[in-house]
């Protein structure tokens, strides 16, 4: 075979890899159901934290959560909430970092929006690396990753802790290290 055939067969190989990948990372994800959430009946408590103790929790929820997946990540809160996790490239881990604003909204929940990603030293485009976590990530049922809208959607009045405890967020403000919630326990009343 002479050099030019190899040339171009090369060419067309490279060609249809890249087009492939293109295709891959544009193509649109699927919509975002945000879960419906019942409420719960019970004693409420207005409960005060530090991003310290958050920090705990929540990755004590998701090493259970994610337990036995090969993608592991875990998040911190600081002046933003980051998550990471690492990811195997050529046979060593590069950190993926994701970080975020949070926001409480209406009921309880959080978005987390205004997210920056690096990927090592690299700035990543947004968009396709939400996509490609919403794909590919082992999330809990109650956050959604929305990349057209640039956002996830944290639905914690849907998680349930203990004995089906319910937490709802009033109040985010990292700078300040205040985290307020609501705390409700389920009460049986008998009439």
């Amino acid at each position: 075979m002479n050099w030019k055939r190899a040339f171009w067969m090369l060419a067309a190989v490279n060609a249809a890899v890249i087009v492939l990948a293109a295709a891959w990372l544009l193509k649109p994800s699927p919509p975002v159901k945000r879960p419906a959430h019942p409420d719960v009946e019970g004693a409420s408590f207005t409960v005060y934290s530090k991003k310290a103790h958050l920090n705990a929790v929540i990755n004590d929820y998701l090493v259970k959560k994610t337990k036995g997946h090969s993608l592991q990540y875990r998040v911190w809160l600081a002046d933003r909430v980051y998550v990471s996790s690492e990811i195997p490239i050529l046979g060593r881990p590069v950190e993926l970092v994701v970080s975020f604003v949070p926001k409480v909204v209406k009921g309880g929940n959080v978005e987390l929006t205004e997210p920056t990603i690096s990927f090592g030293d690299w700035k990543l485009p947004v968009t396709y690396v939400l996509r490609y976590l919403q794909k590919h990530a082992p999330l809990p049922d109650e956050v959604a990753i929305d990349p057209e809208h640039t956002r996830v959607y944290v639905a914690l009045t849907d998680i349930r802790f203990g004995n089906s405890y319910q937490v709802a967020a009033k109040k985010i403000d990292l700078a300040a290290d205040e985290i307020v919630f609501t705390l409700t326990i389920p009460t049986k009343q008998h009439q």
